[in-house]
């Protein structure tokens, strides 16, 4: 079995994942919902690829960053999932008739305060992408089965409102990824290994000690 067939039989598998929702008694009432879709073609090799975008200097948050297209929901979408995919259309022209959403992963909570469900999206080949520049300084392709191997991680250090935190990080040729984006990434590959994932047991530990550390302030 090549590496893309394996990853096409757990992405199959994940319409029947146990997925960690965030219980909505532990939102906050101003939280954003927000969706991004992580998507992923075969190659000509075997393998599968993703990609993920740069963020541009202009935009009001996480400026230079690199992370999945995705964004805020907004009131003309019917579903999160319908977000993530305008997002990415949007943001990299990927039409919705090219991407078949293949599931979803465990809820996840971002600094800005932005309630965020990520969505794994398959398209048959490499999409003929046309990026917005107010958006996207730049395209990131990167091979999955690459990201896979130990010495693409990192443990990445962030000082934030005077607190260090740190978390996982990908580093590799033509590309390095840290913060939410970086978790994400870092679920979605331990589901196509087949390994048990507490990413988000750990996100809504972290979500919490977040907001209890504002109310503080």
């Amino acid at each position: 079995m090549s590496y893309r067939e394996h990853c096409l039989e757990r992405l199959h598998a994940l319409a029947g994942r146990e997925i960690q929702e965030f219980p909505a008694e532990c939102l906050p009432a101003d939280c954003h919902p927000a969706a991004v879709l992580i998507p992923l073609w075969p190659t000509a090799t075997g393998n599968v690829e993703v990609v993920l975008t740069r963020r541009t200097e202009t935009l009001p948050t996480h400026r230079g960053q690199v992370s999945f297209p995705g964004g805020r929901h907004q009131a003309q979408d019917d579903s999160l999932e319908r977000t993530a995919l305008r997002e990415a259309g949007e943001e990299l022209g990927i039409p919705d008739s090219a991407i078949t959403v293949m599931g979803r992963l465990d809820d996840a909570w971002s600094f800005q305060g932005h309630h965020v469900v990520p969505y794994v999206g398959w398209l048959e080949s490499r999409p003929a992408m046309q990026p917005d520049p107010g958006e996207v300084a730049e395209v990131i392709i990167a091979d999955v089965e690459m990201l896979r191997q130990p010495g693409t991680t990192r443990r990445h250090r962030h000082e934030r409102d005077g607190h260090v935190h740190y978390g996982h990080a990908f580093e590799w040729d033509g590309g390095y990824v840290w913060g939410l984006t970086a978790d994400i990434l870092l679920e979605l590959l331990l589901w196509f290994d087949e390994r048990p994932s507490n990413r988000g047991d750990l996100r809504l530990a972290r979500m919490q000690e977040q907001l209890s550390a504002s109310r503080e302030e």
